[in-house]
């Protein structure tokens, strides 16, 4: 029995929950270079100013003259190279530029040397956050794809030949600025922003004379921001991925159309309430316009609309050549039946 359209809006629902949910894993080990960097920045305030933040209280005039001190060549040199630290060879080359720039070319003072290390310590987790999340969305993205598939052939209730998902594809995916700003360039914009407010918060508490304390909350609210942040994109551009892959499935199957499914609840938003169930060309998809995601958080998704000519195409692909039977896809047949007979021995 052919099931309802309802059916599969749930099941492709149920397929991006999923996909955030495996990502959750991404977005804890995120979190925690946030909080392995906010231990480091907090190790280097004291590493830089010693006992004098014991002190709190210092007048204006003390805070400066700490500020302007200058530090040993072998604690600058410390600092500095930290930016060994990076995997990625990108953010190496783009620290050392920086600190290699004629402002670090002198006298280093205690100032220079705290923006210094907040840069450092925000683009290793940088480092961290792009390296994690690319090889999420790397995940999402081929497992969004067979499962698309897998949908397909249920929906049709047969095996259609499908070409494997290249890797080329996926890369391509990976490096597309969908919505006008590269994901890892977003993520050096907010490491961006997190230095310069660290900067802020320790100049700051120095010269208004707070206590080590103080500054230590102050700081953790920065990082919390800042968690906010690198979470919201990661479910942002998961939400982008799954349904990139999805597009490629529906252009492997040769489906030219695709409905727009929004999740509605109470946390549903109104662009999305106004696409639901709305029908798009393939062909003329477009994240932030007719595909989700239309905006920060977004959970929506598409299914595949198949006419009677597309379906009778892909039960000629899925006949053997030689005998003319079809290959069946059971209803009760799990993805991992599917993958391991369909897509492993492929």
């Amino acid at each position: 029995m052919r099931r309802s359209n309802e059916y599969w809006e749930r099941r492709a629902q149920q397929r991006m929950a999923d996909y955030h949910r495996q990502n959750d894993e991404v977005v804890r080990h995120v979190v925690t270079a946030y909080d392995r960097g906010q231990q480091n920045v907090l190790e280097s305030i004291e590493r830089i100013f010693g006992t004098y933040l014991k002190n709190s209280g210092m007048t204006p005039e003390e805070a400066q003259r700490l500020l302007s001190e200058p530090i040993s060549r072998r604690e600058w040199e410390r600092i500095r190279d930290q930016y060994r630290k990076a995997s990625d060879p990108d953010i190496r080359r783009r620290l050392l530029a920086i600190l290699n720039s004629r402002a670090y070319a002198a006298r280093i003072t205690r100032r220079m040397a705290m923006q210094a290390d907040m840069l450092i310590q925000s683009k290793l987790i940088a480092d961290a956050e792009i390296r994690l999340s690319t090889q999420g969305y790397i995940d999402t993205i081929n497992e969004a794809y067979y499962r698309t598939l897998f949908d397909i052939q249920q929906g049709v209730g047969y095996a259609f030949d499908f070409a494997t998902i290249p890797r080329r594809t996926v890369e391509a995916i990976v490096r597309r600025p969908w919505s006008g700003e590269h994901f890892s360039s977003r993520i050096w914009d907010n490491t961006d922003v997190l230095a310069r407010t660290l900067t802020q918060v320790i100049t700051g508490g120095i010269m208004s004379g707070a206590s080590i304390e103080k500054m230590r909350k102050q700081l953790e609210e920065r990082f919390n921001v800042a968690k906010h942040a690198a979470n919201r994109l990661i479910r942002t551009e998961t939400t982008y991925f799954a349904n990139m892959a999805e597009m490629e499935a529906y252009e492997e199957a040769e489906i030219e159309r695709y409905r727009f499914v929004a999740t509605l609840d109470l946390r549903t938003s109104q662009i999305c309430r106004q696409h639901d169930n709305k029908v798009y060309l393939v062909k003329d998809a477009r994240p932030g316009v007719n595909m989700p995601p239309l905006h920060p958080y977004c959970r929506s998704t598409t299914i595949a609309v198949i006419d009677v000519g597309e379906e009778a195409n892909l039960q000629r692909r899925a006949r053997d050549p030689v005998t003319g039977k079809t290959y069946l896809v059971p209803a009760s047949m799990s993805y991992q039946e599917w993958y391991e007979k369909f897509v492993k021995v492929g």
